[in-house]
């Protein structure tokens, strides 16, 4: 294979020719011909935006450059979506549309990111959500499917209309719980309960059901009552 070498002396036009000229010339045409070339970029400020169904575009925007107004939809690659007053690059296509590339400039306010047809994101290493201040999630429904889960919280409130939790093994470790229910109520098909310290039942009345046998072992047993205290059996065994 036989390399040639370019020499410039002094001066030289490296630009291509015309398609016009090309022709005429009886040379072959270009191997690409873009449908809509861009015309150049330009740089104006937002008037105002909408949506709209069109040509795969949902965002469209209205704006004041030096020259003229244009109208031009958002490219799919610019998701942060346009507002009034934004400083936006664009570019005229030569087939009449118009896109906005990027938002240059814009005031202090609270940006918004648009995803029309959904997003995923995917990625091998760690993903984080960071926020000095407040983080927030919202959607009609939630899934959160993971190996393992971790949450640390100084604190913690949740409120919850109607909650199902099926768990093959439910570990809680805590200093200090405080729970306040207006009802609770548990099904288990067997349950323990360890306490190393002391555990205390404040209630108005207590009723326990027990359909077979019950068991209570104490070094010390004490039962206090202010009126009355019963024992209502067939047979009654004290040794």
């Amino acid at each position: 294979m036989q390399t040639q070498a370019l020499t410039l002396d002094n001066k030289a036009d490296l630009s291509a020719p015309s398609v016009a000229s090309v022709q005429a010339s009886g040379l072959a045409s270009p191997l690409l011909q873009p449908g809509g070339a861009v015309s150049g970029l330009l740089t104006g400020l937002v008037l105002d935006a909408w949506d709209e169904h069109a040509e795969g575009c949902e965002r469209a925007v209205r704006i004041q450059s030096s020259d003229c107004t244009w109208k031009a939809s958002v490219a799919a690659s610019c998701l942060l979506v346009p507002e009034l007053g934004d400083e936006v690059l664009f570019a005229p296509l030569d087939d009449g549309r118009a896109f906005v590339l990027a938002i240059l400039t814009r005031k202090a306010t609270e940006a918004q990111l648009d995803f029309p047809h959904g997003v995923r994101v995917a990625s091998p290493a760690p993903v984080r959500l960071q926020s000095s201040q407040t983080l927030e999630i919202t959607a009609a429904d939630t899934s959160l499917a993971t190996g393992a889960l971790q949450v640390q919280a100084a604190s913690a409130e949740a409120t919850v209309a109607e909650a199902t939790l099926v768990t093959r093994v439910l570990r809680s470790f805590g200093e200090r719980l405080e729970q306040t229910f207006a009802r609770l109520m548990g099904r288990f098909g067997s349950a323990q309960r360890m306490v190393s310290g002391d555990d205390e039942t404040q209630a108005h009345n207590v009723r326990v059901c027990v359909e077979e046998s019950s068991l209570t072992q104490a070094g010390t047993v004490t039962q206090l009552a202010r009126d009355v205290v019963k024992i209502d059996a067939p047979q009654v065994h004290i040794s």
